[in-house]
């Protein structure tokens, strides 16, 4: 695991993990046992277990790699992941509002699932399980990309995504995070930190068609797509280092990036005013009605700087400096290709 971490806390390194994965406990289709193997073998740091209902348990090492014992809470709407909660499930729908409530108060840190889904009529009949209630500020995260939802929601006929899953099986991940919870993100970071992630939500459903079964969006696919970043201290403890991870992922100390267009290790972002120094998710007080923005990308690319949801500056290479005036919310997008790499979460200026 190399070192990524701010001068002011040099213990901090850079992990890799998988977010929104469900195992046979609940309706996934693999014990976690053989999970954790495969996510050793893709040199991931930990994996974010969201079993149905389940509740949350202590963090731990399996195979080499640590497990968030998180659950995911609803049915019908408005799931929300949670980690670190004391929270007793209750097998039933309710307010989107009220649960993100309930896992703030047993303190954990509760995220939103696959936000804005569509669904698609060859799937259980275009079941989809959007968030309906946005107030609330209660819940402290949210998956901008959630890749199960997007690969179901590309899928327009029977013929079309056969094609798709044979021939050019992630290609819907080219298009990059969710554009209407990307808009969403933007607004609510206007009005308070809430931290960006990605979610595989990993199911690896058995699907019989033509006297044939297989498995789509199986697990080592996912496991290698989209991924998400973060700092964090690493002890061995298994408690200790899943407390370090969602403390990073509180606090928005963490990016995502589509690893299977190239890697994201080694991405970094910061900002600095005077003797002010932060990193993704901090707040700098500019001095002078200024403040620097310091971006490096694992390798070139084309660098967007967003403040406030707005696009304000676009170059390509692989290391920039950005003088920044404007107080509000800034975060990174990179591109290699054109195509959606890495998204950064914001660093905040006053």
């Amino acid at each position: 695991m190399a070192s990524a971490g701010y001068s002011s806390v040099p213990k901090l390194r850079e992990l890799r993990g998988n977010l929104h994965i469900h195992t046979d406990k609940s309706d996934g289709t693999l014990p976690l046992s053989e999970i954790a193997g495969l996510a050793r073998k893709r040199k991931l740091d930990f994996l974010g277990i969201n079993d149905h209902f389940a509740a949350c348990g202590p963090s731990y090492y399996e195979e080499g790699v640590l497990i968030l014992q998180g659950t995911e809470l609803n049915r019908d709407h408005s799931h929300c992941l949670a980690y670190n909660s004391s929270l007793v499930p209750k097998l039933k729908q309710e307010d989107g509002a009220v649960v993100a409530k309930q896992v703030r108060n047993s303190g954990g840190i509760g995220i939103i699932a696959h936000p804005f889904e569509r669904g698609s009529f060859l799937v259980s009949g275009g079941k989809c399980y959007p968030w309906l209630n946005w107030e609330t500020a209660d819940f402290q995260g949210i998956e901008i990309w959630n890749l199960t939802s997007q690969w179901r929601d590309s899928a327009k006929s029977y013929w079309q995504s056969l094609r798709q899953w044979l021939f050019h099986r992630y290609r819907p991940f080219a298009q990059g995070a969710c554009p209407q919870a990307l808009a969403k993100w933007d607004t609510l970071c206007r009005q308070r930190h809430v931290t960006a992630v990605a979610g595989s939500d990993l199911h690896a459903p058995w699907i019989k068609a033509w006297r044939l079964k297989f498995k789509i969006l199986h697990y080592p696919m996912l496991l290698a797509a989209v991924n998400t970043y973060c700092l964090a201290e690493v002890t061995g403890d298994g408690e200790r280092d899943g407390a370090g991870i969602v403390a990073a992922l509180r606090q928005g100390r963490c990016w995502i990036a589509f690893d299977c267009l190239s890697l994201g290790r080694g991405f970094s972002y910061s900002a600095e005013a005077g003797e002010n120094e932060s990193g993704m998710g901090g707040t700098v007080s500019r001095v002078g009605g200024k403040a620097w923005l310091r971006i490096k990308l694992p390798r070139p690319g084309e660098i967007h700087l967003i403040h406030n949801g707005t696009p304000v500056v676009r170059e390509v290479g692989q290391a920039r400096d950005f003088s920044v005036g404007a107080p509000g919310a800034y975060r990174v997008e990179a591109r290699l290709k054109g195509i959606p790499w890495i998204y950064s979460n914001p660093i905040y200026l006053k």
